[in-house]
């Protein structure tokens, strides 16, 4: 039988780990899915955290074997790099598993390498515009909710002419639905040095053009598709992770290591 005093310190190294745990958590609720601009918390996606000291293994599967690999990258990129901003983490290790390239994705993630170096012979350049097209679409989609709740709320021309001052004063608002969408879409506005001129009109087209009234109508259309299109995508991927879970392919389950599949 251990002594009280080697118990009480088990359970301090215990609620340590359990904290250090949930910090790396958190820091991967930044991280997006980047074409369902969705957390991959959220999604379900990250399967285990493992902690040894001061060294982090996040392990984490999609949806399906052969989801996107160049999603896959940036999503495994993503989190190494949100778990090395945590300031006792001294080592992090991302571990895809189950998926047709995990081999490939892990072993260049962990060497620091990028996308076309990665999958040379087959990807002719990185990441860098696949973002910024996803980005753009999670732009329009964050502002449908906040514009389309406002609106309702508000009326049209108040929601239009809102500014960026108006925008940020609307993440401390007493409602925690205009709160939530506010601090999500001003995350977005002002994402790579977006306009921080607090008169500045907080909706406009992705070329940086006012809203106006009259053109309101086929702005919201084309706000509706593209959210459309991700909130359609997200569901989707989230029946196929459950299904994969509660059926995983013999060698596939949770407690198998099958990283290394490419």
């Amino acid at each position: 039988m251990l002594r009280p005093e080697a118990v009480a310190e088990q359970a301090t190294r215990d609620t340590a780990r359990e904290r250090r745990r949930a910090d790396v958590m958190v820091a991967l609720g930044d991280v997006l899915d980047p074409e369902l601009d969705e957390p991959v918390t959220d999604m379900g996606f990250v399967e285990r955290i493992d902690l040894a000291d001061d060294a982090v293994e996040i392990v984490f599967r999609l949806p399906t074997y052969w989801c996107s690999a160049n999603f896959a990258f940036l999503m495994a990129t993503d989190m190494k790099v949100a778990a090395e901003r945590l300031p006792w983490v001294r080592e992090v290790t991302v571990r895809l598993v189950d998926h047709f390239a995990a081999r490939k994705i892990n072993h260049g993630v962990a060497a620091g390498q990028g996308f076309a170096e990665v999958f040379s012979g087959e990807a002719e350049t990185n990441l860098d515009e696949i973002r910024r097209v996803f980005r753009d679409k999670a732009y329009l989609g964050r502002q449908e909710r906040l514009l389309r709740l406002l609106v309702g709320r508000w009326g049209l021309e108040r929601a239009l002419l809102l500014t960026l001052a108006d925008l940020r004063a609307l993440v401390s608002h007493d409602d925690g639905e205009i709160r939530a969408l506010a601090l999500r879409y001003l995350g977005m506005r002002l994402h790579d040095g977006g306009a921080t001129d607090v008169t500045a009109l907080a909706f406009t087209a992705l070329n940086g053009t006012a809203v106006t009234p009259l053109a309101y109508p086929d702005h919201l259309r084309a706000l509706r598709r593209v959210r459309g299109a991700a909130d359609a995508n997200a569901e989707m991927c989230r029946l196929l992770l459950q299904a994969r879970l509660t059926h995983p392919a013999p060698g596939c389950g949770i407690d198998d290591r099958e990283e290394d599949t490419a």
